[in-house]
């Protein structure tokens, strides 16, 4: 007897927070906390403008590394 598993069974994965899994909670959280930083630190110092791109190139990584997902790797077993 053989029983078909429906493929968007076999796909899930556990949300925690937001519809996120943990790994792409805690990532994000990270960016945002860098992105707060950078801009309140760099603000100041070479105006606001700049610090808003420098507050993306910063957090630009973080958020990439959360959702990256090539044929079921994370970013770091692709790279």
């Amino acid at each position: 007897m053989e029983i078909k598993i429906p493929k968007e069974v076999r796909a899930h994965k556990e949300t925690i927070f937001f519809g996120l899994t943990l790994r792409q909670f805690v990532c994000a959280a990270v960016a945002v906390g860098l992105a707060a930083g950078v801009y309140l630190l760099a603000g100041a110092l070479i105006g606001r403008e700049t610090a808003s791109w420098l507050c993306i190139l910063c957090a630009a990584p973080f958020a990439l590394a959360s959702f990256f997902s090539y044929n079921g790797m994370t970013l770091e077993r692709f790279a």
